[in-house]
């Protein structure tokens, strides 16, 4: 069967935060030939803690999108129990700000705000490959059945990149991948507006996490370097950490679905964020931080210097390739700096020096530092 075939000048792949915020940016600019695409219809599931940081919010409140929140009733995270490896317990509450919001709520704002400025999005368009032209940059994509040729392609496709990243991305470092599991739960005890994290030893230097999500609900997951798990599955780890630290909690609560695995690409440092025509954003790019695994902030900030980095490309009417370039420079000054401190504070816990850190962390300044890490 005859493929299906449309053309486009940008093709943004992946509808979640950075694809959505990309797409939104260059309708704002008034740039309309581009094609917004995902695998999934939407509103959809998303494994992920939903937790939207003072980085996130700090851009939501920047570009005039913290009225998407008002009444969808994100809870509030306004203190932290912290558990150290040694199972001592610290309760931080100075500075905190942050909201969990599901991600099947808060990608689908995004991608309405995006739709009502005028994105087309076509939704169920599965990439099965991106096709190369004769200079070796990206030419479009395809799912089997139809395909869209552009002249750039924006890589929205977070952290399931796998075949993506290892064939065509411009990104070649090795990967050293995070692993990571999360179910929700019903009528778990836990005070308003407190999160926890739990730094048990077998997930060092990463940890456990109990999220509130408003409504008697919480996620709670474990997030660990995949060779941290020394030949045991996820969902034996996972297991093994809600017996130790939440069983008796879990007897009087009722999960509300099935747990579910994902992986989590980070970086200690930005890497080729920009080559053979496309951007990488996002997870897809690796902005994730090392250390916390939180990348929704960076996702939605890559996603506008990619929008921005694209009209500046065609300001003259016809695709300047050089001036694309200017997107690798927006996100090193942004975010090498944030990912370099996270990988070495990382770093520290690895080596056991995770009880000195918190114990700074209870000086003003540790907890100035620590307020802006969570």
């Amino acid at each position: 069967m005859k493929k299906r075939t449309r053309k486009t000048k940008v093709l943004i792949i992946g509808a979640g935060p950075s694809g959505s915020i990309a797409a939104l940016r260059l309708c704002e600019l008034g740039f309309r030939d581009f094609i917004l695409v995902d695998g999934k219809k939407f509103p959809r599931h998303k494994p992920c803690a939903g937790g939207l940081s003072p980085m996130a919010l700090g851009f939501l409140d920047r570009t005039g999108l913290s009225r998407v929140l008002k009444g969808r009733g994100p809870a509030e995270m306004n203190s932290v129990r912290l558990v150290r490896p040694d199972g001592r317990e610290d309760v931080f509450s100075t500075g905190l700000k942050g909201y969990v919001l599901n991600r099947k709520i808060f990608d689908k704002l995004l991608l309405d705000e995006a739709v009502k400025a005028g994105a087309e999005f076509i939704p169920g368009f599965h990439i099965s490959d991106i096709f190369l032209d004769g200079s070796g940059n990206a030419a479009g994509a395809t799912d089997g059945i139809s395909a869209i040729e552009s002249e750039v392609t924006v890589i929205c496709t977070g952290g399931h990149n796998r075949l993506l990243r290892e064939g065509v991305f411009p990104d070649r470092r090795p990967l050293r991948r995070i692993v990571s599991r999360i179910g929700w739960w019903k009528g778990f005890d836990l005070p308003d507006g407190r999160l926890e994290m739990v730094f048990d030893r077998d997930l060092s230097p990463h940890y456990g996490w109990v999220f509130p999500e408003g409504n008697g609900t919480v996620n709670i997951g474990i997030c660990l370097y995949e060779d941290r798990l020394r030949g045991k599955s996820l969902t034996s780890a996972f297991e093994s950490f809600l017996e130790r630290h939440y069983s008796e909690k879990l007897k009087n609560a009722e999960p509300t679905g099935p747990a579910y695995s994902y992986p989590i690409n980070t970086s200690g440092s930005v890497g080729t964020l920009y080559g053979s025509g496309m951007l990488l954003c996002g997870e897809a790019g690796r902005l994730c931080d090392p250390a916390t695994c939180e990348g929704i902030s960076m996702a939605m900030e890559s996603g506008r210097f990619a929008a921005e980095a694209v009209y500046g490309a065609y300001s003259s009417g016809t695709l300047d390739r050089a001036a694309l370039a200017e997107y690798q420079r927006l996100c090193a000054g942004a975010f090498d700096k944030r990912l370099r401190a996270s990988s070495f504070f990382s770093a520290l816990l690895n080596m056991g020096l995770f009880n000195p850190i918190i114990d700074f962390s209870s000086s003003r300044l540790g907890k100035k530092l620590l307020a802006g890490l969570l």
